[in-house]
């Protein structure tokens, strides 16, 4: 998602390194230090951009050596003008070598004479009794001489050595639910905040998750990553983890579940009984696409601390050719797909989940509309390949911003509108009244 807000300039890691000249292990303990500008995932393959502006401004303030090498100037500094062959004497450097560093006070003059020494600066340009004029009384360096050797590219160790006090993380709060000792693979991932695997496949090769130890994390460290950068899911977990311990004293006996979740019919709604759908009328007869009925007949049980969370699609009354019972079927979108059966009969949009608080004008890419649309009408996150299909195809808006279509803040993949993407939730349009582009 990129903020309504951010800069126009969006960078991602790899042109943060190359337009500041740092190696990765720079950039990668930026990472971790605090105030360092957040990124946000965009484009093939979800990679981590963050708002230029924003890491300029940080580097400026932390390391304005580093910060100097991205400017486009011959003077980033801003050292004092004058002409090339003025004379500078070794106290104007050590004034003029802490202005680069953003120091206030100058650097000792005993550091500058160790340079001299190891051949790490340049030898004056005159000295007494040189036989030139003007005389001079102490080692002199011409300007240009000075000026070239303040700008030039400081090394990894002259970085290491700024203070670094703030590059830990934040305390865990006491609320968080992991341990240090606790360990997750990609299975226990998907059950601590109820994703499907593809999204936690996909974030264990995401910039920024922490590193694996074999095929375990660091439950805690996955914790504070996924409270910062997927907040949403982070705060359904929370909410679905609480009623979690109540529910399981509720739990039906083995073999009931079945019954219980199956709810009495409804008179008024659906046709009498006796009514057959075949497999090619399931999904038109919801305003859907025939592929969506039959994906539907895909659909299993699922289970969640003993309860039945979702019903398997209903078995057919006949298999050659399938056909089903119409009030089964009407029972089971009723209850699975809550939005599709409000579309059909026209009681409005219902939302599982109430959509995310939000600026309309923030940018959302195809990850963020699948995992909003999917949360609010299902309970978790879309397949990004059936948002992407949708648009393909014009079931959906085609995207407010593209790559390279000239507008800011850049773009490196299809974005939506926040608003947009609501109004999408919230209208149902069934078949799709859109022209693919």
């Amino acid at each position: 998602m990129i903020p309504a807000d951010a800069d126009e300039v969006v960078l991602t890691s790899e042109e943060i390194k190359q337009k500041y000249k740092v190696t990765d292990n720079q950039f990668q303990g930026w990472t971790v230090t605090q105030g360092f500008p957040e990124a946000w995932p965009d484009g093939p393959g979800r990679t981590l951009v963050r708002d230029g502006q924003e890491v300029d401004d940080w580097l400026r303030k932390t390391f304005p050596v580093i910060w100097a090498q991205g400017q486009d100037s011959d003077n980033p500094h801003g050292l004092p003008e004058g002409g090339p062959k003025d004379l500078l004497s070794l106290q104007d450097l050590c004034e003029l070598e802490a202005k680069v560093l953003g120091r206030d006070e100058p650097v000792p003059r005993a550091t500058l004479r160790g340079y001299l020494s190891k051949g790490k600066m340049p030898e004056p340009d005159r000295t007494p009794g040189d036989g030139v004029r003007p005389e001079v009384s102490d080692r002199m360096w011409f300007r240009r001489t000075a000026y070239e050797w303040l700008n030039r590219p400081r090394s990894q160790k002259r970085v290491k050595a700024v203070p670094a006090d703030a590059g830990t993380q934040p305390a865990e709060p006491a609320s968080a639910p992991a341990k240090k000792s606790e360990q997750l693979d990609v299975d226990g991932i998907v059950d601590r905040y109820g994703v499907i695997r593809p999204t936690a496949t996909q974030w264990t090769r995401t910039e920024g998750f922490p590193p694996t130890d074999g095929a375990f994390y660091d439950a805690a460290a996955v914790d504070a990553w996924v409270r910062s950068q997927r907040p949403r899911t982070w705060q359904k977990a929370q909410q679905s983890a609480a009623p979690a311990a109540a529910s399981s004293a509720d739990s039906p006996v083995p073999g009931a579940g079945e019954q219980e979740a199956k709810p009495p019919a409804r008179a008024g709604s659906r046709r009498k009984k006796g009514v057959e759908l075949t497999l090619e009328q399931l999904g038109p007869r919801y305003g859907s696409p025939v592929a969506t009925g039959v994906s539907w007949t895909r659909a299993e049980e699922r289970r969640e601390g003993g309860r039945v969370v979702q019903r398997a699609f209903p078995q057919p009354l006949r298999r050659n050719p399938r056909v089903w019972d119409q009030d089964d079927v009407d029972a089971w979108v009723e209850e699975a797909r809550p939005h599709v059966w409000a579309s059909f009969t026209g009681s409005g949009p219902a939302l599982v989940n109430p959509l995310p608080e939000g600026n309309p004008r923030d940018l959302l890419d195809v990850n963020d509309f699948a995992e909003v649309w999917g949360n609010a009408t299902r309970g978790e996150p879309l397949e990004p390949g059936t948002v992407a299909s949708y648009h393909s195809r014009g079931q959906i808006p085609f995207a407010d911003r593209a790559p390279d279509d000239g507008k800011t803040p850049r773009v490196l993949s299809y974005h939506w509108y926040r608003q947009t993407v609501y109004d999408v939730i919230t209208s149902r349009r069934g078949m799709g009244n859109f022209e693919p582009r």
